[in-house]
């Protein structure tokens, strides 16, 4: 199998404007971002929240160590089985906060697990819960600034239905308030809480709605086939969780991951449909949605702000590549990243200066995580070939594996990565 092969260019990649595109750039406006160059120290460990591939053995957390001693970096040290199974292991929290609490979902079980990795080697469980205030099908997570998390629901009750909702979660998951998605004056097939940003500075929450696929195995699957991937944002406000205005995109873009840029009050929000939107008027009563990048095909998944850029997965396109964002009306691809045609990059999370890489759960895509360094004064980004299995001549690592720390149970699917300390 050929090894990812890493191009950088300086001109717009794959960049391509519809009309709309071109009306409203003419208006979108020079961010001052924050260009912090300094990274973070380098993180010690990866943790990565697993299912068991045929689901016949406990789903895990594993620990990869990230020591540049010998052949220990891109090792798998420890795992943690949960003693469930079937969970269809999905998103963790994007950072790892100083409490050294990590919340991770079980999508498709509803349920939810919270890890203490104050013992990075011997992470446990310390709460694990399904359905909370009514609402049911957690999604996301962001920290709040007094330490909590404010997480998005999919549904309400059991069934998978429709509308979802927002919740904050105290350090030990408890419910502090709660509040559904419903507007009687939105469309009511898409409102399903996806993900979010908090925006402390504007008392801003984005989030964005597009419904999550349920795996085929499960028999929730044909309760959602009816609904459409997802063309609305919502806004509210942080300190009372009111609902500010649901807004509507142009098309069904199933708009996913908003993420907040250094600058600490503009938000950008990505779309499946590989579009670019900056949420205007955020700090006002009246947002809107403003289009600023295009790629050509669809399929973008989980983004990573760094400073000045936007890094973003494509998996239809076997890559990752770099924006950067300085001046929204100017937005333009700086580098890219391309693998081969069995990795489908799905997942990202950094620690400044690092950005892990791992598959999405597909059928098409292999067991494989990956590691990219990122220039933060550039944005290029190179593969970083000493990541890889100990004894192993290919990058990366595998979790295609038969053996684990915690026994001889079979092909893992990783998907939430978060970098530890």
């Amino acid at each position: 199998m050929r090894l990812p092969r890493q191009t950088v260019k300086t001109a717009p990649l794959r960049c391509t404007f519809a009309l709309l595109a071109i009306a409203t750039l003419s208006c979108a406006r020079h961010v001052s971002v924050t260009a912090d160059h300094t990274a973070r120290p380098p993180a010690r460990y990866l943790f990565t929240w697993a299912g068991d591939e045929d689901r016949q053995d406990s789903d895990f957390l594993a620990v990869i160590d990230l020591a540049r001693d010998g052949d220990r970096y891109g090792t798998i040290v420890a795992t943690m089985p949960v003693g469930e199974k079937g969970l269809w292991p999905h998103h963790t929290e994007h950072e790892l906060g100083p409490s050294k609490m990590l919340f991770a979902n079980g999508f498709s079980a509803n349920r939810t697990m919270l890890f203490d990795l104050h013992d990075a080697l011997h992470p446990k469980i310390v709460e694990r819960f399904g359905s909370v205030a009514g609402l049911s099908f957690l999604h996301s997570f962001a920290r709040l600034p007094n330490g909590h998390v404010l997480a998005t629901f999919q549904a309400h009750g059991p069934n998978n239905v429709s509308p979802g909702g927002l919740a904050e979660l105290d350090e030990m998951g408890h419910v502090v308030r709660s509040r559904s998605a419903a507007d009687s004056s939105a469309d009511q097939t898409t409102l399903r809480p996806y993900s979010l940003a908090v925006v402390p500075s504007l008392d801003r929450v984005v989030v964005a709605l597009t419904y999550m696929v349920i795996p085929s195995w499960h028999p929730l699957r044909g309760s959602i086939e009816h609904d459409h991937e997802g063309n609305q944002v919502q806004v509210y406000r942080l300190s009372d969780l009111s609902l500010i205005k649901t807004i509507k995109l142009p098309a069904n873009d199933g708009p996913n991951e908003p993420r907040v840029l250094e600058d600490g009050h503009t938000v950008l929000v990505n779309t499946g449909a590989c579009r670019l939107y900056h949420v205007t008027g955020l700090e006002g009563t009246n947002p809107g949605m403003q289009l600023v990048h295009q790629e050509t095909l669809k399929g973008c998944a989980m983004p990573v702000v760094i400073g000045n850029y936007w890094v973003q997965a494509n998996a239809p396109e076997h890559r990752v590549f770099s924006l950067d964002i300085r001046d929204l009306a100017h937005v333009h691809a700086v580098s890219s990243v391309a693998f081969d045609d069995r990795q489908r990059p799905h997942w990202l999370a950094t620690d400044g200066s690092r950005i892990v890489v791992v598959n999405e759960p597909g059928l098409l895509a292999e067991r494989r995580m990956w590691m990219l360094q990122v220039n933060r004064t550039s944005g290029q980004l190179m593969l970083d070939s000493a990541f890889r299995d100990a004894n192993s001549t290919r990058p990366g690592v595998a979790f295609d594996r038969v053996s684990w720390p915690h026994g001889t149970t079979g092909t893992a699917v990783p998907h939430g990565t978060v970098f530890g300390w």
